[in-house]
């Protein structure tokens, strides 16, 4: 179909009242959930234009309780169970990948994209784009206007005419209720927002435009830091530094759809801090980036292996021991060109106390199939450090579209190092390498399953990577159906499944570690949602495990047997909370595990939330015994749509650490931000105490 062109101008003010709005008809729109194709509870009028430079999106969103509507957030890139009204864009019409965009009654904005034609069903909301939107309350409900730039959509158009995949939704968060066009069914997971399931349109009369940003910051600050000694026996005194720097950043379209970014001196001094986890298992804990230059089209530079495992983890560089260690500089290039996704990115680090100066190498390519959803593609990492020590990777994969929603996906990486003094002889080729089979059917409603085939060499060692567990065989299979159910009934979608997994360790094909997890779950007409899960572990631990806290299993086989059920509240309620619990055989032992998230908006301008943790451990044969507790509260206060004050403080009780974070910040425009961020942690008894305070600012220079 053919996008209209607005006819005159238009104000971007939420009011929907200029006459170009009136000669575009609305989008018909059907509901989406919780019943497909069920009788709207509300009007909903969403209509999309262009004009010579933008996309623009404007909504009236009816309501017979417009007090009830839900206004909960004046943070950039945060949700809070507001209601909502969103636009998601294919510009390249590729049917794998798209802009996703929207709207609160309060003009807060949020954004982010889809990869893999929603292949996981969750949406990387990392992302950051240069758009406007403006909304207000009405008598009758709310009403808002988007206006996106061709520059941040960045599609091809060579002939003045271009093709997009297009769908706009609104979601009523207090009645779980979400109207949306095209009508596609919830046969698969958000399938409103998958590429190859949006409306195809046609722009005629427009442009590519290419963008220059250069985004330079200052930071000033100072900081304490008391060693335990100094608080103890009075030996000792408080450390003292002022801190200072300045950078740059910039950002140049090359072409409209690849990107160039340059840094100098990179700083992450608004970013929150990690949170604080326990580990009760074998394996190393993941920590995900929070890093905001790291997380910008993340997406291309995804090479997932199995789990958590990935052959590219960003977090390797700027940090060691979750300690920041300063990046000196570099670039990235990502985006499209053709068929073809891009991405390449080189950072250099100082030396730090941990390590020595070090450059960071990844080159990821990947390129569509006739099929738009097959893909073939490879990686190449590198990781050189100024003391000669070097680790280089490259990976192998491809993703067939085999027929309806199955689909293949195989991955081949193998990793090279230099020698440790204490290696008699270098790793063997194939010890140093990772496979991994997946076989999948990608679903919502009805049978979905996946079966995944995986397998370490003992010395695949990804120095930019992130791999859990070397040496070893795996299967990780799942299956599980669901059924939507009609309009009217309590229960508005139940779900029957099961999960298993086995790590078989290859130097004697001893079965480590093997699990199966059969599940049941409902979805209450309210949006409420239950799931209980019964679990069969068995574990063989061929030395002493250590666990946190100091935990310890002996050596030997165990069978043990847990359940465990959890509840969550839809988030268009202001009170709501999320519970689950755990309990059962641990072991030798056993254990119980709980945790709830309570959450609040008493209005637009305040958010209240909380997360507490609880887990305790038995051994009575071995008088042994753990608890263990993490707590956490966030407040977030926002003045108006630009000035925010946030506030996390964190406490865990196997490490006696407290953690405090507040962070204020202005928000000019896009780009343009002032930060006050104060940071304290406080530690246990042998332990320092660092304080620091740090007022950074950033100006964004558009062209």
């Amino acid at each position: 179909m053919r996008l209209p062109r607005l006819t005159g101008p238009v104000v971007l003010d939420g009011a929907v009242d200029e006459v170009a709005w009136r000669a575009v008809a609305p989008a018909p729109v059907v509901v989406y959930e919780p019943v497909f194709g069920g009788a709207p509870s509300q009007v909903t009028e969403i209509r999309v234009a262009h004009d010579d430079d933008h996309l623009y999106l404007a909504a009236r969103l009816r309501d017979t309780e417009p007090a009830e509507v839900r206004a909960n957030s004046l943070y950039r890139d945060e949700y809070a169970g507001d209601d909502t009204v969103g636009l998601i864009v294919d510009p390249f019409n590729d049917d794998t990948t798209a802009l996703w965009l929207y709207t609160m009654p309060t003009g807060a904005r949020v954004d982010g994209t889809v990869s893999s034609d929603m292949a996981s069903g969750e949406p990387d909301w990392s992302w950051n784009g240069r758009w406007e939107a403006a909304a207000r309350r009405t008598s009758d409900g709310w009403s808002a206007e988007m206006r996106i730039p061709f520059s941040t959509l960045g599609f091809q158009s060579e002939t003045g005419s271009v093709r997009m995949g297009v769908s706009v939704y609104r979601w009523l968060a207090r009645q779980s209720e979400r109207h949306a066009w095209p009508p596609v069914p919830p046969r698969w997971p958000r399938a409103y927002a998958k590429p190859s399931k949006l409306q195809d349109v046609v722009l005629t009369g427009v442009a590519s435009r290419r963008a220059l940003t250069i985004t330079p910051y200052v930071l000033v600050g100072y900081s304490v830091q008391s060693p335990a000694a100094a608080r103890g026996a009075g030996r000792g005194r408080d450390e003292e530094a002022a801190a200072y720097s300045a950078g740059v950043d910039a950002k140049y379209g090359i072409t409209s759809n690849l990107t160039l970014d340059v840094t100098v001196n990179t700083d992450f001094a608004q970013v929150e801090a990690d949170d604080e986890q326990i580990n009760l298992t074998r394996f190393p804990l993941f920590f995900p980036e929070k890093r905001q230059f790291f997380l910008e089209r993340a997406g291309i530079f995804e090479f997932q292996l199995a789990g958590d495992g990935r052959l590219f983890h960003s977090r390797r560089i700027g940090l060691a021991d979750g300690k920041p260690v300063a990046i000196l500089g570099g670039a990235r290039l990502a985006g499209r060109a053709g068929r073809w996704e891009i991405g390449a990115l080189n950072l250099q680090t100082a030396t730090s106390d941990a390590l020595p100066s070090e450059n960071f190498g990844v080159l990821r390519l990947r390129r569509q199939l006739h099929d738009p959803l097959s893909s073939v593609g490879g990686m190449l990492t590198s990781r050189v450090g100024l003391d000669g020590r070097y680790n280089t990777a490259y990976g192998a994969d491809g993703t067939v579209h085999v027929v309806g929603d199955e689909f293949l996906t195989l991955r081949w990486a193998q990793s090279l190092r230099s020698r440790r003094p204490d290696e008699a002889e270098p790793a063997r080729w194939l010890d140093s390498g990772r496979a991994l089979a997946v076989w999948e059917r990608r679903r919502a409603e009805g049978l979905s399953y996946r079966a995944e085939l995986g397998w370490a060499g003992a010395d695949f060692d990804p120095g930019v990577g992130f791999e859990p567990y070397q040496g070893y065989r795996s299967a990780d299979l799942s299956a599980k159906h669901e059924w939507l159910l009609g309009a009217g009934a309590p229960v508005s979608a139940t779900w029957l499944g099961a999960e298993g997994e086995a790590y078989q360790r290859s130097r004697d094909d001893v079965l480590e570690s093997a699990q199966v997890s059969p599940f049941v779950g409902l979805t209450f007409a309210s949006g409420d949602e239950i799931e209980v899960v019964s679990r069969h572990r068995r574990e063989e631990v061929w030395e002493r495990l250590v666990l946190d806290g100091g935990i310890e299993v002996p050596a030997g086989r165990y069978d043990f047997h847990r359940a465990g059920a959890g509840f969550y509240m839809p988030d268009g309620r202001r009170l709501r909370c999320e519970v689950s619990i755990e309990a059962g055989g641990f072991y030798d032992g056993y254990s119980f595990s709980a945790s709830v998230s309570p959450a609040w908006n008493p209005s637009a301008h305040l958010g209240l939330g909380g997360e507490y943790q609880f887990d305790a451990i038995r051994f009575p044969g071995r008088d042994a015994s753990l608890d263990a507790h993490i707590a956490r509260l966030r407040m977030k206060l926002g003045f108006n749509i630009h000035a925010s004050l946030s506030a996390f403080l964190q406490y865990s009780s196997l490490t006696e650490r407290t953690s405090v974070n507040v962070r204020l910040r202005h928000h000019v425009r896009e780009g343009t931000d002032l930060w006050l961020v104060y940071d304290e942690r406080l530690g246990g008894a042998a332990a320092a105490h660092e304080r620091a305070l740090l007022l950074k600012y950033t100006h964004a220079i558009a062209r």
